[in-house]
């Protein structure tokens, strides 16, 4: 540890271009470590402040630059022709079926009960009931993959947000 703090006196004595405390002169004196540190350290500094430029980058390097840059093909950007017919069908299937459900869901209604009877009553309450169930099936059914839907629209939502967040 003594070592380290005299290597540091010997640096800050460096640094500051001044000669060293006559404590680092006794320790200098006593270890050939610290001797060899303070030679390393004087070459080390000698040789960054006369070290040289390096070469300057030639004019015809920039121009050659710019001519593989303006001779390049440009980047495509999303072409909407070519996903356009792939995704019609898909679209046109979609469409016919939410129309179907709308329909059927539109035009359906329930069955009426002709004659009072007792029999009858039984038999329209038993229509009924299944008619109520058939109509709360589907959202039953349908209930998770709702949840699935609003979880991905919040991690959408949330990847967007993200992503322009992390715009400059």
């Amino acid at each position: 540890m003594n070592t380290w703090l005299t290597k540091w006196r010997i640096s800050n004595a460096m640094d500051d271009r001044g000669s060293f405390p006559p404590a680092v002169k006794i320790a200098l004196a006593q270890s050939a470590e610290l001797r060899q540190f303070a030679a390393d350290a004087a070459a080390l500094e000698l040789a960054l402040t006369h070290a040289r430029p390096g070469p300057a980058t030639s004019p015809a390097l920039h121009a050659s630059i710019m001519r593989a840059v303006q001779f390049a093909e440009p980047v495509r950007s999303f072409a909407w022709p070519e996903y356009r017919s792939r995704l019609m069908p898909a679209a046109a299937l979609a469409l016919l079926l939410l129309l179907s459900m709308f329909s059927v869901w539109r035009f359906t209604k329930p069955s009426e009960v002709i004659a009072p009877s007792s029999s009858m009553a039984v038999a329209g309450t038993a229509l009924d009931t299944g008619c109520q169930l058939v109509r709360a099936m589907p959202d039953t059914a349908l209930s998770p993959l709702t949840n699935e839907r609003q979880w991905l629209d919040r991690d959408l939502v949330s990847a967007q947000e993200f992503l322009l967040a992390s715009l400059p």
